[in-house]
């Protein structure tokens, strides 16, 4: 596999050849990497543009709209790469081995880590529109958006119950969320009903903070 600095390779037939290692991984373990399918579908139609015009700009019937094209296409390639590290690799279930295997940057593993949180999360639930509810969530005593130092994300937990829960056992569906606000999806079924929700910190090793209070809404 090619070594390069950086998230992606800087040479353009490096990135081809980087993206024929990446692409088909993520297309094939999508659902393993929680990653939606159209998002790995958009990935795959990217490179596969982006690849096709770098073929004909190194041909020779390349001419300036071609590497135009080529050029535009590379952007969205990269640019829709950068997000997907960002916001779908930044889950704990993606260890360091599968970051390697798919050619993704390993943080050196002689870095300091940071310990368990002590604080919890202070957050608000706003509708948002048919089904959706806005999580808005900061340090608790905080005004910033700021994660404390050391923390990947906030760890929503929630759950639809006819009774009020006794603890964070209680809720079953959980997801990191990396940056606030974030939206929570429900069923068409599930509109109408309570929804209980609380909130933990996580740092970079997946080790889980102390709890928030647990907030309540109707799911819209």
């Amino acid at each position: 596999m090619t070594e390069h600095r950086g998230l992606l390779p800087q040479v353009e037939d490096e990135l081809v050849v980087w993206g024929e290692n990446f692409v088909p991984q993520v297309v094939a373990n999508a659902a393993s990497l929680q990653i939606p399918t159209e998002e790995a579908t958009d990935l795959q139609a990217a490179f596969s543009a982006f690849k096709s015009l770098h073929i004909q700009a190194r041909g020779p019937a390349k001419n300036a709209i071609i590497i135009a094209e080529k050029n535009a296409a590379k952007k969205g390639f990269v640019h829709l790469v950068r997000e997907m590290v960002k916001f779908r690799f930044a889950n704990p279930i993606i260890t360091d081995t599968t970051r390697v295997q798919y050619g993704l940057h390993v943080k050196d593993p002689t870095h300091t880590s940071h310990g368990i949180p002590t604080t919890r999360p202070d957050f608000n639930i706003k509708n948002k529109d048919f089904r959706r509810l806005s999580i808005n969530f900061h340090d608790q005593d905080s005004n910033s958006k700021a994660k404390p130092c050391g923390v990947n994300g906030a760890v929503i937990s929630w759950a639809v119950l006819d009774q009020p829960p006794s603890n964070i056992g209680a809720l079953s569906s959980s997801v990191l969320a990396t940056r606030t606000p974030h939206t929570l999806e429900f069923i068409e079924e599930e509109r109408g009903k309570t929804v209980y929700i609380a909130l933990q910190w996580q740092n970079t090793k997946g080790q889980k903070g102390p709890s928030s209070e647990i907030l309540w809404a109707i799911v819209p």
